[in-house]
């Protein structure tokens, strides 16, 4: 990073067809016309430098058509993907409580070691979104830079930038088409510019 800020603005995607308030990690269900025009909406005509992108059709689809429509690349990043639920995929929080009572709790004091059944620790989410997000920043020179991605990832990011415990995650609400923006630079701590100015906030 130089010496100059980099602006980072991260969105969450917007509604995606199927129930809501699931566990919702590798399933890849599209963006509905209203979750498009959310993201919409919440973007405007802000112009980007830069652009990436969850590998995740619903946020890929909107990245990929903002950066072709401001002629700049978008670069999708693997581990920017969303936490994996194994066995709780699709599930709402009262069923894989009644399914597993113990993991669901261990699940819910956020440890490093707790996972859903057959899926993903937080420990290894979090490491490996936040080495994503260290490569991608990498060669940062300023300007103002998008990404696309997930409610988890973007309590990790969050968690990491702002230094909350981990139990604190969940106590920041982010709806669909959430975003916050955050101005780095390189020797000094991070700065939260926005929060939650998201299609459904007006």
């Amino acid at each position: 990073m130089t010496s100059e800020a980099t602006l980072v603005s991260v969105l969450r995607h917007g509604e995606v067809a199927g129930p809501a308030h699931v566990f919702r990690g590798r399933s890849d269900p599209p963006l509905t016309t209203r979750g498009l025009a959310q993201m919409r909406n919440v973007v405007g005509d802000r112009r980007f430098d830069s652009v990436a992108t969850s590998p995740l059709l619903r946020c890929r689809a909107f990245a990929e058509q903002l950066s072709a429509e401001q002629g700049i690349a978008c670069r999708a990043l693997a581990d920017m993907r969303e936490l994996d639920f194994g066995d709780w995929e699709g599930m709402r929080g009262a069923e894989a409580a009644e399914r597993d009572a113990e993991a669901y709790e261990r699940f819910q004091l956020r440890a490093d070691s707790a996972s859903a059944p057959g899926g993903e620790t937080l420990g290894a989410f979090r490491r490996r979104v936040l080495a994503a997000w260290q490569a991608w920043l990498a060669d940062a020179d300023g300007g103002h830079r998008l990404l696309v991605v997930h409610a988890g990832v973007m309590r990790i990011l969050l968690q990491h930038l702002l230094d909350l415990p981990a139990q604190s995650l969940y106590r920041v609400a982010l709806p669909e088409a959430a975003q916050f923006q955050v101005s780095l630079l390189a020797g000094e701590a991070p700065v939260l510019m926005k929060l939650n100015a998201c299609a459904d906030s007006f």
